[in-house]
């Protein structure tokens, strides 16, 4: 047989949970042909010897509707093995849209996901209506396969305009809403996304629109899926509903189809509310009416800030006071001593009110970037250690710092997934699913683009807590089935040809960086992994030693029912 693509003598690792082999996969027509012993002729041949082969990662929580129309790439998830993204998370789409509407709906993607908005209205060419006609404005654009769902807030801003954001729908408005989503899951949606989020609001302040709604609403709309046998559901932030009302496990029944939803943590906070989360959700699925699947990022739960917008210190009333004045006010405020036994003992009463909030544990708070270059070496130190070494306080040795910094010290608390017992129970449960990059949000905070290669080489590699054949599955096959993304996550024959060719015992992320790189020079942070020296999208290499060959090679990902009307099986 003849191949477009060989890839020889590598340990293949297919994605399907079986046992890694020593084998070839050839390549044709965009899709894997055999893996096996293979000798047939190819047009390139890729010398795999001592690397690992797996299909290309499918990151499932991204938010890169606007940055996908300017950036084919998706970068930097597509540096990280990534593969496959999917967006329209968290209600948020940018389709569809009235004329006119461009403005909420961007303002409402600005401030929930932290994405300048100048890029959203300057970098995205603008101009389609319905989410068909914005997934059909990137077919033939795109380096890495991209898929999104419909957002609740847009379909609801559709149908009821500025109202949408003021009060619950009419019966009439319900049902509005719910044949705007189906209308997108026939034009290709992956699925519906639903935010229940109660600090999500739009620039004008105002709660998302998939806020305003009631859960009826939500449980209307969900049988839309139903109807066509296809999607997934995602939700975000609906942990506390699902614990005491089981929003999630309703939402699944009512559709038909699994959901997944943000979010499943270790915290500090709440040392023991991860075990009672993973009993819930095994007898909620152990029940057979309903498939739930809330969310888990591999990563340490990093929160980047500085002291002059650190929202998490506002539930404790005189840091909540200080923080609400003006940067002058601020210092000052910090400054004075007599104000710090007041701090303290608030820190102390308030630690553990809210998982919002701060814990008030100061070994938990790490000093990322001093703006002092005298300071530099202090880069990596918590606020314990910096206390225990300047003989203070650990309080008064972090507001020492900020004062002497004017405000422009780089923290970052890490109060959830640092105990690697708790995190290795959560990671290898059968019904969470790991990912929530956020890549494409939060873009001068976070960069999270690198999640798999974390998973793969922290916990996997260097932890051991589970076989490296499960921990690939964990990242490919299994969200491509939740997600219904036909063909994809696998290496097996048939399959669209997805693949990464590993150095694993290399594989592992680069340090964290400025870019200035969105449309007018916008700031963002930037991560890239090393130890992938081949990426592979639908056949065509995308990436060689970290460069780009110049390929777009990426397709539109539709659910299966979309998939099958193009392709002339439904009616």
């Amino acid at each position: 047989m003849a191949f477009d693509l060989l890839i020889k003598g590598g340990l293949v690792v297919d994605g399907t949970g079986a046992a890694p082999r020593a084998a070839d996969v050839g390549v044709a027509d965009g899709r894997v042909a055999a893996v096996g012993r293979l000798d047939g002729p190819a047009a390139r041949t890729i010398d795999a010897d001592g690397c690992v082969v797996t299909p290309g990662f499918i990151d499932h929580h991204t938010h890169y509707d606007g940055q996908v129309t300017f950036d084919p790439l998706c970068t930097f998830s597509c540096y990280n093995g990534v593969t496959t993204v999917v967006s329209g998370n968290c209600s948020l789409t940018l389709a569809p849209v009235r004329e006119g509407d461009e403005t909420a709906l961007a303002g409402m993607l600005a401030k929930v996901e932290a994405i300048p908005y100048d890029v959203l209205m300057g970098g995205v060419p603008w101009g389609w209506r319905s989410l068909g006609d914005y997934l059909d404005s990137l077919e033939g654009r795109l380096g890495i396969n991209y898929g999104v769902m419909v957002g609740h807030s847009a379909a609801r801003r559709w149908v009821m305009g500025d109202a949408s954001q003021e009060r619950e729908a009419t019966g009439e408005e319900v049902e509005a809403v719910r044949m705007a989503v189906r209308q997108a899951l026939e034009e290709g949606a992956l699925g519906v996304s639903f935010d229940r989020n109660p600090r999500h609001a739009g620039m004008d302040g105002r709660l998302l629109p998939a806020n305003v709604a009631s859960l009826e609403e939500l449980y209307a709309v969900a049988g839309a899926l139903r109807e066509l046998g296809a999607g997934v559901i995602q939700i975000g932030d609906p942990m506390n509903l699902e614990l005491s009302e089981g929003v999630c496990e309703r939402l699944s029944e009512e559709s038909g189809r699994p959901v997944t939803y943000l979010s499943i943590t270790q915290s500090a906070l709440r040392p023991d509310q991860w075990r009672e989360h993973l009993a819930h959700v095994a007898e909620v699925n152990g029940r057979g009416t309903a498939r739930i699947h809330p969310q888990i990022n591999p990563r340490p739960g990093l929160r980047y800030f500085q002291m002059d917008s650190a929202e998490f210190f506002n539930f404790m009333p005189t840091w909540k006071r200080i923080m609400n004045g003006s940067s002058a006010d601020r210092l000052a405020a910090f400054a004075d001593a007599s104000l710090r036994p007041q701090l303290a003992q608030e820190v102390a009463e308030h630690g553990d009110v809210t998982a919002l909030g701060f814990s008030g544990r100061w070994d938990h708070v790490v000093i990322v970037k001093p703006a002092l270059e005298k300071n530099k070496a202090l880069a990596g130190t918590t606020a314990a250690e910096l206390g225990a070494r300047r003989g203070q306080s650990p309080m008064d040795a972090f507001l020492d710092l900020t004062v002497e910094e004017g405000l422009k010290t780089w923290f970052a608390r890490n109060q959830q997934n640092n105990d690697d017992e708790a995190m290795a129970a959560i990671l290898n449960d059968a019904h969470t699913l790991i990912g929530l990059s956020d890549s494409g949000a939060h873009v001068v905070r976070e960069g999270g683009y690198g999640y798999a290669v974390h998973f793969l080489s922290h916990w996997v590699r260097d932890k051991g807590i589970m076989p490296l054949e499960e921990g690939v599955r964990r990242l490919t096959s299994l969200p491509a089935d939740i997600f219904g993304a036909p063909g994809r996550g696998r290496l097996t024959p048939g399959s669209k040809a997805d693949v990464l060719v590993l150095d694993y015992e290399r594989l592992g992320l680069d340090p964290s960086e400025e870019a200035y790189d969105l449309p007018g020079g916008a700031m963002r942070l930037k991560q890239v992994a090393h130890g992938i020296p081949w990426t592979i999208v639908n056949g065509e290499t995308l990436l060689e030693d970290g460069a780009h060959t110049g390929a777009l090679p990426g397709q539109v990902a539709r659910n299966a029912w979309s998939e099958a009307r193009r392709n002339g099986a439904a009616g």
